[in-house]
C-alpha cells in the first residue's frame, strides 16, 4: 500500500508539472507560430500592394499610409496600413523576401490548366512546374490565406488578374521547428529532473502515513495476541462447567462465540501480516498445481457436508513464484468464502493457470441473487453482504486479506457477476 501511495503521489505530481509545462511551452510555441504566420502574411500583403514587384524603390513608396488601397482586390478590401507593416517588417524586407506569383485564368478548367502565368524572378528554389502545381492547389482550397509546402499564400488581384502570391517561409519555419524541438527536449529533461527529485521526496512525504499504518498493524497484532489468553480461559471454563453441570445451550453459545472471536483475531493477524507486504514475504518458486489440488482436497469434505459440488481445473506442472504460505491462505479464504455464500445445493469451481509469469486463480460459485457488474466492495474491511441472504456469520475480513495478499505480490483481485446468479473472483498473484 505504501508503494502504491508513493507511485500515486509521484504520478500526480509529474502529471501536474507536465500539464504546466504543456501550457507554458505549448502557449509559447503557438504564439511564435501565430507571429510567424502574421509576419509572412504581412509580406504577402506588401507583395500584393506593390503589384508583385517588391523592391527598394516601391518599398519607399509604400510609406504612404494610403498605399495599397483602392484597387478592388481581396487584399485591398482589408485596407491595411502599409506604413505600419513596413515598420513592423524592417528595411531589409525587399531584399530578404523570397516569393513567386501564379496568375489564374478565371475561366480555366479544373484539370490544372488554371495556372496560366508565373513570375519566379524573386526566388530561385522552385521550378515552374512545381510553382504551377502549388498555385492550382492553393486556388482549389478556396481560402484567401493558407500554408502549403513551406509557403504562405495569399489570393488577390495583381494587374487586374486573379493571382496567388507565395512567400517562402521555409527558413523561419525551420527556425520555429528547431525552437519547438529544443523547448520540447528541455521540457522532457525538466520533467525527468522533477521525477528524480520526487522519488526521494515522496518517501519523506508518505513517511507519516507509513508510521501510522505500522502503529496500526502493531496494535492489531498485539491486541489479537492479547485476546488469545482470555479466550482460552473462557473456553476452558466452559469445558469445566460442562463437566460439572452437563451440557447446555448456554455452554454451547459460549463455545460458539469463543470460536468466532478466535477466528476474528486470527484473521486480523493475517490481514496485518499480509499488509506488511514484501518486508515479511518469503518469495520462492512453488508448484501451483500441487497447491491448488491440495486446497481443493481440504475443502472437499466441507462441500459434501453442505450438499454442494466443488470442481477443480488446473494446468499440469505449473510453477509460480511468490510466498507459498500467503498464496495457500488466499486459496483457502476464497474457497471458504465461495462455499459459505453459495446457494443451497450450489456449485463451486476453482481454476488456476499461468499467464505472463503470473498465477491466475479463479473461484466461481452460484448464488441466489446478486447485482450485475463489478463488486469491488467485497474486498473492503468488515464488508458484509445482505444479512437476509447470508448466514455465514463472517466478519468481512477474509476477502480483505486476499486483497492485501494480492497487493503484496504486486497483483490484483476482482469480483464480478455477469448473470446475477453467480459470482466470479479473479486473483492475479
Amino acid at each position: 500500500m505504501i508503494k502504491q501511495l508513493r507511485r500515486r503521489f509521484i504520478a500526480i505530481a509529474l502529471a501536474s508539472v507536465a500539464l504546466v509545462l504543456l501550457v507554458i511551452v505549448g502557449g509559447i510555441n503557438i504564439a511564435n507560430y501565430v507571429s510567424l504566420t502574421v509576419r509572412e502574411d504581412a509580406r504577402a500583403d506588401l507583395v500584393a500592394a506593390s503589384n508583385g514587384q517588391l523592391s527598394k524603390s516601391n518599398w519607399d513608396a509604400l510609406n504612404d499610409p494610403g498605399a495599397g488601397k483602392g484597387r478592388g482586390g481581396p487584399a485591398d478590401r482589408r485596407d491595411f496600413d502599409a506604413g505600419t507593416l513596413r515598420g513592423d517588417l524592417g528595411k531589409e524586407t525587399p531584399f530578404d523576401t523570397r516569393y513567386f506569383i501564379v496568375w489564374i485564368d478565371e475561366g480555366a478548367s479544373p484539370d490544372g490548366s488554371a495556372a496560366v502565368t508565373t513570375d519566379l524572378s524573386h526566388i530561385a528554389s522552385i521550378e515552374e512546374d512545381e510553382a504551377v502545381k502549388l498555385g492550382v492547389r492553393a486556388w482549389k482550397t478556396g481560402r484567401e490565406r493558407g500554408t502549403i509546402a513551406g509557403y504562405r499564400f495569399l489570393r488577390c488581384e495583381i494587374e487586374d488578374k486573379e493571382a496567388v502570391v507565395f512567400v517562402d517561409m521555409s527558413r523561419d519555419l525551420s527556425a520555429f521547428t528547431s525552437s519547438a524541438l529544443i523547448s520540447l527536449v528541455a521540457s522532457l529533461v525538466g520533467l525527468a529532473a522533477v521525477a528524480a527529485i520526487l522519488v526521494p521526496v515522496s518517501a519523506h512525504a508518505v513517511r507519516p502515513f507509513e508510521e501510522n499504518q505500522e502503529r496500526q498493524r502493531r496494535f492489531v497484532t498485539d491486541a489479537s495476541h492479547e485476546l488469545k489468553t482470555p479466550l482460552a480461559i473462557i473456553s476452558s471454563s466452559a469445558d469445566v462447567i460442562e463437566i460439572e453441570s452437563g451440557g447446555s445451550e448456554w455452554v454451547d453459545s459460549i463455545r460458539h462465540q469463543v470460536e468466532r472471536l478466535s477466528d476474528l483475531a486470527s484473521k486480523l493477524v493475517s490481514l496485518a501480516r499480509a499488509e506488511e507486504g514484501a518486508a515479511t514475504m518469503q518469495v520462492a518458486d512453488y508448484n501451483l498445481t500441487a497447491l491448488v489440488e491440495e486446497a481443493a482436497r481440504e475443502f472437499d469434505p466441507v462441500a459434501v457436508a453442505s450438499g454442494k459440488t466443488l470442481s477443480v481445473r488446473v494446468a499440469p506442472a505449473s510453477t509460480a513464484r511468490g510466498d507459498k504460505a500467503l498464496v495457500r491462505q488466499a486459496l483457502s479464504t476464497l474457497l471458504d468464502n465461495a462455499l459459505k455464500h453459495s446457494n443451497e445445493g450450489g456449485e463451486v469451481r476453482l481454476s488456476a493457470e499461468m499467464r505472463r509469469n503470473r498465477a491466475h486463480i479463479c473461484v466461481w460459485n452460484t448464488v441466489d441473487g446478486i447485482e450485475l457488474g463489478d463488486h469491488a466492495e467485497f474486498f473492503e474491511r468488515f464488508y458484509r453482504a445482505d444479512e437476509a441472504r447470508s448466514s455465514s456469520g463472517g466478519y468481512g475480513i477474509g476477502l480483505a486479506v486476499v486483497a492485501a495478499i494480492a497487493d503484496a505480490h504486486g497483483g490484483s483481485v476482482s469480483a464480478r457477476s455477469d448473470d446475477g446468479a453467480s459470482i466470479r473472483i479473479d486473483l492475479e498473484i
